[in-house]
């Protein structure tokens, strides 16, 4: 699933963060990782997690920004690198995380008309 997530995002921007009522999506030109937990946003020593006041707009800062690299970090979280160390979006896939009602995250590609679920 790594490899092809890497493939499928790196190189792409960030083009829109839709905030719906107890979850985010994250949009990338026809892709699509929609979060069931609250990623948090690293930007240089700083990390913004959801609720602060500053949370919307660092990610929303990321908007037109590329992927630069994507990994999964410890087997617990998909981490997402944007250029020139814009920021990172690290999304907890752990299923011990106490946020997890059910799914965690979904990837959809409209493109392919491929998804993937993790839980």
């Amino acid at each position: 699933m790594e490899g092809a997530l890497k493939r499928k995002l790196v190189g792409e921007q960030l083009s829109s963060v839709e905030f719906v009522q107890d979850y985010v999506q994250l949009h990338f030109d026809g892709r699509t990782i929609t979060a069931f937990v609250w990623p948090e946003i690293e930007i240089k020593d700083s990390v913004f997690r959801f609720g602060e006041i500053e949370y919307r707009n660092v990610l929303c800062n990321l908007i037109g920004i590329e992927v630069e690299d994507l990994f999964l970090q410890d087997k617990a979280f998909l981490v997402l690198q944007f250029k020139d160390e814009k920021g990172i979006i690290t999304i907890n896939l752990s299923p011990t995380n106490p946020e997890i009602i059910s799914e965690i995250a979904i990837f959809s590609d409209e493109l392919d008309q491929t998804w993937a679920i993790f839980d």
